[in-house]
């Protein structure tokens, strides 16, 4: 371990008592604040102390130590001259203190977005628009929302539903007979999806099926056309979308 030079631990000393004393930390004729108070707590007496600020003497290690203990002193400061005396510490807002307590992110994750998609018709993706952000509890990722029309995959998503996405990073993530939501450069479509091979085992195609399949028929889109894949992971039902 690297010595300490007592000459500039004791000047650094100096340096604290000097700002302890703008602090009010030291008050003259204070019982619980006083020179006499203030070298008790180091273990020492007010004498002493009187010979560490002319530098009569030299503040120890140890004293040192129970000083920035005591008093909140910077230990980088005190030993090694970094920094300053009384290095604030940012306090974390009452939020992220529950945060880290908790190991929770409250941070909204959710898109929103004003576009209804509709299970059984198509829209316009340009109409895709931020509208706002949420957070459900359990619910990690950057994930969208939005509302369904139409009754093409009931019973599993009813018309007036909020369904929730989470985007696949890459194809290799996707599952046949899972429902995704399929964006296109024209069309939005929520389905449940097969992938269709060709003969050399390339993917050619995906298979689009509703869940009412008594009123809807299967049809395929080529892979080409897929522009983003986004998996269906939660159904909210029971909201009123909101009326323009």
């Amino acid at each position: 371990m690297k010595s300490i030079n007592r000459n500039k631990l004791n000047e650094r000393f100096v340096q604290v008592y000097e700002q302890l004393l703008i602090k009010g930390e030291i008050v003259k004729h204070n019982r619980k604040k006083s020179k006499t108070a203030f070298a008790g707590k180091l273990d020492t007496k007010g004498h002493i102390v009187d010979k560490w600020l002319t530098g009569e003497r030299k503040i120890t290690f140890e004293q040192a130590k129970k000083l920035c203990a005591h008093y909140g002193v910077s230990e980088a400061f005190m030993f090694q001259g970094i920094g300053k005396p009384f290095e604030r510490k940012r306090l974390p807002d009452p939020e992220e203190r529950i945060k880290n307590l908790l190991g929770i992110n409250f941070s909204p994750n959710i898109l929103f977005t004003n576009v209804e998609a509709f299970s059984s018709n198509t829209i316009g993706v340009d109409l895709w628009e931020e509208n706002e952000r949420f957070r459900i509890p359990g619910l990690n990722g950057d994930l969208v929302a939005f509302y369904i029309n139409g009754k093409s995959m009931c019973p599993t998503v009813n018309a007036g539903d909020m369904v929730i996405c989470s985007p696949l990073e890459s194809t290799n993530q996707m599952n046949d007979d899972e429902v995704y939501a399929i964006v296109t450069n024209q069309s939005v479509w929520v389905k449940r999806i097969q992938r269709c091979f060709d003969r050399h085992g390339r993917w050619t195609h995906l298979k689009l099926i509703s869940d009412n399949f008594e009123e809807f028929d299967p049809f395929l889109l080529e892979v080409g056309e897929v522009r983003k894949m986004l998996r269906v992971i939660r159904r909210l039902t029971g909201l009123e979308p909101p009326r323009l």
